[in-house]
């Protein structure tokens, strides 16, 4: 903004601006001056505006800590669910070892066995004179 010394006040153009307003930056000489709440404004409407928008952000930043506490609990909850769940299969790990160790184990053959069985049905399907075949083994030779 220009600089307020060689501003004149808006409803008295023969008198220089002292302040311009805290809401709408209009120049204002010291006849026309609102103080609220330590600002200084153009008019009444102009600290209305000002007290009002003070209001709205007073409640957007009450909603935003309500929100943040919210998620707060949340990841603190998330946080004891996963915990017990650790804690109860940690427990069942431990009252039931050899079971699960079998089971790991089955499902360790299972999966070698399935992976085998993909390779081979891949390398019977691809053609021995196939060139990507042959680019393939170039690019691991």
């Amino acid at each position: 903004m220009a600089d307020i010394s060689e501003s004149v006040c808006l409803n008295h153009p023969d008198t220089p601006a002292v302040i311009r307003c805290a809401t709408c930056g209009k120049p204002i000489c010291e006849q026309c001056i609102v103080e609220r709440n330590f600002s200084k404004y153009c008019s009444e409407k102009c600290a209305e505006n000002a007290a009002n928008s003070a209001g709205r952000v007073n409640d957007v930043l009450e909603n935003r800590k309500k929100v943040d506490a919210r998620l707060r609990r949340r990841a603190v909850v998330i946080l004891i669910l996963l915990a017990a769940v650790a804690a109860a299969g940690y427990w069942f790990y431990t009252q039931n070892k050899s079971e699960v160790d079998r089971f790991v184990k089955n499902a360790e053959k299972k999966v070698n066995h399935t992976v085998q069985e993909a390779k081979g049905t891949i390398q019977e399907n691809i053609p021995s004179s196939s060139t990507y075949k042959k680019n393939r083994e170039n690019l691991v030779k």
